[in-house]
Parts: C-alpha cells; sequence; structure tokens
C-alpha cells in the first residue's frame, strides 16, 4: 500500500484543468460561486466553466457545487497537469 504522505505530496505536484460545457448561458455572478473560474458564454447557448483548480478536493468541491446547483451538463473534463518548474 502506498504512503499517504508521498500520495498527499505527489498531488500538491499538480494543478487541475477544469472544462465544464453547460447546457444553457449561466448568470455571470455565479463566477465567484464557481470560486473565480472564467465563465463564457457560446454561440450554441451553452456556457464554458474553464480555469484551473489547485488541489484534487478543489476539483470534487466543483463538482459537488454543479451537482447541488442543479446545473445540466454537455459535459466535463478534468485534466492533471504538472505544475511549472517541477
Amino acid at each position: 500500500m502506498k504512503d499517504h504522505h508521498n500520495l498527499e505530496k505527489n498531488y500538491r505536484e499538480y494543478i487541475w484543468k477544469i472544462r465544464v460545457r453547460t447546457v444553457a448561458h449561466l448568470d455571470d455572478w455565479l463566477k465567484d460561486y464557481f470560486g473565480g473560474l472564467n465563465i463564457t458564454h457560446e454561440k450554441e447557448s451553452t456556457t464554458l466553466i474553464s480555469g484551473e483548480l489547485p488541489d484534487l478536493p478543489d476539483v470534487y468541491g466543483l463538482i459537488l457545487k454543479l451537482r447541488d446547483s442543479g446545473i445540466e451538463l454537455v459535459s466535463l473534463q478534468v485534466e492533471r497537469l504538472l505544475k511549472k518548474g517541477r
């Protein structure tokens, strides 16, 4: 079994790139609710929520906020990227 401390250390070496597409245009005030992620209204009457989160618990927190808000999703993409300088 992996050491919990080493696993936590490894996760701190990454950032998490987020791209969420929703069914309808969302209000701009949700930018604060979603931790300052970018909100872009697209031509297809969809909204793109995008940006970077510092750690995995924030990723799960965003997913829970989306669920709790009842926002209908078209897609959800999460990509783990190595922090620059590593």
